[in-house]
């Protein structure tokens, strides 16, 4: 995110102030992965879009893309980031053979709100047993920007509860 950032400042003649903000999401990131650090990782489920109300066309995060290696710096573990694709049309066999322990599901500012209930056809989840589902709300869950360092924090309460 920061190299980006950087790139930016140079390619716009504002380095110093890329650096600053690069700088500042860097130990942002960094004081979410301590916060997390030595904590178990739950097997986390990215999903960004389904069909409302059913589980239909659900597609969740892969291993290339923003939103997984947030994840991770939150101290959750992708149950697809071995899958190198920016995302992952999962049916349902997919979904419980990966076996999350918790459900994110993002949404960016107006996104239509989210019917958790279909996720009840599927009590074989360890997600859905546990009602760990957690709907995120907010641009900088889907785009990758300046607020990254604040949305790891809140992907990091939503797996450990700080």
């Amino acid at each position: 995110f920061s190299a980006t950032i950087r790139e930016l400042g140079v390619r716009t003649g504002h380095e110093q102030e890329a650096e600053r903000v690069a700088s500042a999401i860097e130990r942002d990131l960094e004081a979410v992965r301590t916060r997390t650090a030595g904590r178990r990782r739950p097997r986390t489920l990215i999903v960004f879009g389904r069909e409302p109300g059913t589980l239909r066309n659900l597609h969740a995060s892969g291993g290339r893309v923003f939103i997984h290696e947030l994840v991770e710096a939150a101290g959750g573990e992708n149950v697809f980031g071995s899958v190198p694709r920016e995302s992952v049309q999962a049916s349902s066999e997919m979904l419980l053979r990966a076996a999350p322990e918790v459900i994110l599901e993002l949404r960016g500012e107006g996104a239509a709100p989210v019917d958790l209930e279909a996720w009840r056809t599927l009590p074989e989840i360890p997600a859905v047993r546990a009602k760990r589902i957690v709907v995120l709300t907010g641009n900088e869950m889907v785009v990758p920007g300046p607020r990254i360092a604040a949305a790891a924090a809140r992907v990091a309460g939503a797996l450990h509860g700080s």
